[in-house]
């Protein structure tokens, strides 16, 4: 039968009629031209004896070019017995899944993954270990893996994000890799993900050798207090280092510290048990000083909910700011604020107190539990009488330090502040 009957002019000529009518361009191919005006490209085949009919599309949207490459493309199928209609369903058929496939990959992506076990665990982290947690996923993970599918995660991808951790400190990369873990095994348990690649990455890190908190030498204490008056950075920076040392606090704690939390008439400070690290209130008693450091605040922050806001006005201070005002003191290797609870501790203990007392003040948990079921009792006027001595004994060494020939304001003081400025 010849083929190519038809020209795109007699195609584009053609005009409906009362009746349907078919315009051959032979091999089977023909244009169906309906009365209502429009154009249909069919192509009539055999298979098995039976005739049978393959609708490939409509003109103008299929060519008469077209029309003859797919009618070439479907006599290949049934050459093979495959009738064209039902490889067109399977295409679509397949198209459909991957795209559904797709759908589901970007509902598994490691961001939505991520996002959805935060919101499942917040409620069972303290506040600042949660900010803590999602900063991580943040800052160390998301940028690279946020798009990829949880399920085609692997050592490959995870390998390379753990190695540059490392060049924030041995822990970053400790704490991320455990919250890594933790995803994988929230994205298991919900059909997300086959398996956990983690426990493969054994060693890739290694726990750094644990160092005890540095004590400050009473000399060092003096050096403390010289380089604070000398500080230039901002005034309720120095105010807060001056507020740990007062109270052996934490540093995120004093951090955190909210104005409703402060009872100046009973001089006490307390912090319900959902911002504290073991769980349970604290009252912490305040001496002479430590009320004068807060009222030396009230005019600076007073106005907001917490003593020390962040400077974006967000929030509040960041611990890594208090670190780093310490740090540029150049006190000696290994002190930062967290070591005025060591060296509370160690001068509160030379003094004689009573060991219950110094470590209620400092928040820690009874590690006898049956002691611990018992021992309910908070020594607040012991607590008292022990921490205006404390506070008494660094007022002397400021004075000291005040005293002493040495200058008020060495090389390195004009330095001081500028890193924590730029902490927040």
């Amino acid at each position: 039968m010849p083929k190519d009957l038809l020209t795109e002019l007699k195609v584009r000529a053609a005009k409906p009629e009362s009746r349907s009518y078919k315009l051959s361009d032979g091999g089977g191919l023909f244009l169906l031209v309906k009365p209502n005006g429009s154009k249909l490209w069919r192509w009539k085949y055999r298979i098995d004896g039976k005739e049978n009919l393959y609708a490939i599309g409509p003109y103008p949207d299929v060519g008469l070019s077209d029309a003859r490459t797919e009618r070439d493309s479907a006599r290949q199928l049934v050459k093979q017995g495959i009738h064209p209609s039902h490889d067109r369903q399977e295409i679509k058929r397949r198209n459909i899944e991957t795209l559904e496939e797709r759908k589901r990959a970007m509902e598994s992506s490691f961001a939505k993954v991520s996002a959805a076990y935060l919101a499942e665990v917040k409620a069972s982290y303290k506040p600042g270990s949660y900010r803590a947690k999602e900063s991580r996923i943040r800052k160390y993970l998301a940028p690279k893996l946020a798009e990829i599918p949880i399920s085609e995660i692997g050592v490959k991808e995870i390998r390379p994000v753990l190695e540059a951790c490392k060049a924030h400190g041995a822990w970053a990369g400790i704490h991320v890799k455990g919250d890594l873990n933790a995803i994988f095994e929230y994205a298991i348990v919900r059909g997300l993900a086959d398996a956990n690649p983690i426990p493969t990455l054994r060693g890739l890190l290694k726990i750094p050798p644990s160092q005890s908190k540095a004590v400050l030498t009473a000399e060092q204490t003096r050096a403390f207090y010289r380089e604070l008056r000398a500080y230039r950075g901002y005034p309720e920076t120095a105010l807060c280092l001056r507020l740990i040392a007062l109270t052996a606090c934490r540093p995120g704690e004093a951090a955190d510290a909210e104005w409703n939390e402060f009872d100046f008439e009973e001089q006490v400070w307390r912090r319900p048990g959902e911002k504290m690290k073991a769980g349970r209130d604290h009252v912490c008693p305040l001496s002479d000083q430590a009320i004068q450091v807060i009222e030396d605040l009230r005019p600076i922050t007073e106005g907001g909910r917490y003593l020390f806001p962040h400077r974006s006005g967000k929030g509040f201070t960041t611990p890594n700011r208090l670190s780093y005002a310490m740090r540029d003191m150049n006190l000696g290797p290994r002190t930062t604020p967290h070591c005025w609870r060591t060296t509370f501790s160690t001068w509160a203990n030379e003094q004689g107190f009573r060991p219950d007392a110094i470590e209620r003040q400092l928040a820690h948990v009874e590690s006898n539990k049956v002691r611990a079921t018992y021992n309910k009792a908070i020594l607040l006027s012991q607590r008292r009488e022990m921490m205006q001595a404390w506070a008494d004994y660094l007022s002397a060494a400021e004075e000291a330090a005040v005293n002493t020939s040495e200058s008020a304001s060495k090389p390195t003081s004009k330095k001081i502040g500028a890193r924590a400025r730029r902490a927040g």
